[in-house]
């Protein structure tokens, strides 16, 4: 029994029962000791890829139509990443526009909302050519101008696990509790929440919710005086969460490139996420005051960004063989193309 499986087993015991969403923290944020804490490497020698683990491309093409966007906007502007992990997806950007965009470098500055130590550190390492131009804040800035993106962010907010009680027509939560040494779910209070979907629903039928998840969202668009905000995640529209029955609701485990069925397995060593409900999302951003773009599969988002490439190849570097490869992997309807959505909002 690993440290951080001890330390969730004693705040169990001090409280009888926890629910999943503060099991989750515990298991990915405990710092020094949850699975984004300690496990800095993603792609091949992680537990899963990512569109900035596929290469520089991913950033060059987001330098790209960023430096489009920025244009349009008057003084001094901001690039805004959250969920930053080790920087590099930021480095890929500034990289890019640096030699590609330096009107654009020269204008900007850059936020990393980051409120992990151990985070601002790999962060810090891989930014230190642009030190000068980076600041960390720990919460969302009261006041932001220019883009805020985030990449497999949302997925990763911790979440309630929910089941239907069809006799009694509500929906209650699951909570973690300790039998020896293992974790086995025990049901908590009943929530006084509708869905719209409930009816025809099995008894015991589970799916997730995330209220952080949209605070956070109506956060940030909160805070956006002038610009637009951008997610690039996996998820479903509120509906599809009703269909079909899945055991744990969307939530997975991944461990070592593969999906694993135990939630309460390797606890600190697998990844735990969930699919993001991106009705919920926008309607966030929405009452916030910003206007929705059309959602866009990742393929088409970039397709369009590349179709504007080749009329400008002074502002691109040029599309080697390599370079190539990796708009294959970023794009193709079997890897990441597909799998990924896009979410824009703007504020004009």
């Amino acid at each position: 029994m690993n440290e951080l499986t001890q330390l969730i087993h004693r705040e169990i015991r001090r409280n009888g029962v926890i629910s999943f969403e503060q099991f989750m923290e515990l298991a990915l944020y405990e710092p020094g000791l949850g699975y984004y804490e300690t496990q800095r490497d993603v792609g091949k020698n992680g537990d899963f890829f990512t569109s900035v683990s596929v290469g520089t491309l991913f950033g060059e093409l987001l330098a790209f139509q960023f430096a489009q966007w920025l244009e349009s906007i008057d003084g001094s502007v901001q690039l805004i990443e959250a969920g930053a992990h080790n920087g590099q997806l930021s480095c890929d950007i500034l990289n890019a526009l640096e030699q590609w965009h330096p009107n654009i470098y020269r204008n900007i500055s850059v936020i990393i909302v980051e409120p992990s130590k151990q985070h601002q550190q790999w962060q810090a390492e891989v930014l230190m050519e642009h030190k000068r131009k980076v600041e960390w804040h720990c919460k969302i800035p009261k006041e932001l101008c220019g883009i805020f993106f985030c990449n497999e962010l949302l997925d990763a907010f911790p979440v309630q696990r929910l089941g239907w009680d069809a006799d009694g027509e509500t929906w209650f939560e699951w909570g973690v509790a300790s039998k020896g040494e293992r974790f086995v779910w025990q049901r908590m209070e009943n929530l006084p929440i509708r869905f719209g979907y409930e009816e025809g629903l099995s008894d015991g039928y589970v799916t997730v919710q995330s209220t952080r998840r949209d605070f956070f969202w109506v956060k940030v668009c909160s805070a956006l005086s002038h610009g637009r905000v951008m997610a690039f995640d996996y998820g479903l529209e509120s509906d599809a969460f009703f269909v079909p029955p899945r055991k744990d609701g969307t939530l997975r485990a991944y461990y070592r490139h593969q999906a694993a069925d135990d939630l309460f397995a390797r606890v600190g060593e697998q990844d735990l996420t969930a699919s993001v409900n991106f009705t919920a999302i926008r309607n966030a951003g929405e009452s916030a005051g910003l206007k929705s773009e059309p959602m866009r599969a990742q393929e088409q988002f970039l397709m369009g960004i590349f179709e504007k490439t080749l009329k400008q190849p002074e502002r691109f570097p040029e599309w080697t063989a390599k370079r190539r490869r990796q708009f294959q992997t970023l794009v193709h309807p079997e890897h990441l193309g597909r799998q990924f959505q896009v979410l824009q909002q703007v504020r004009d």
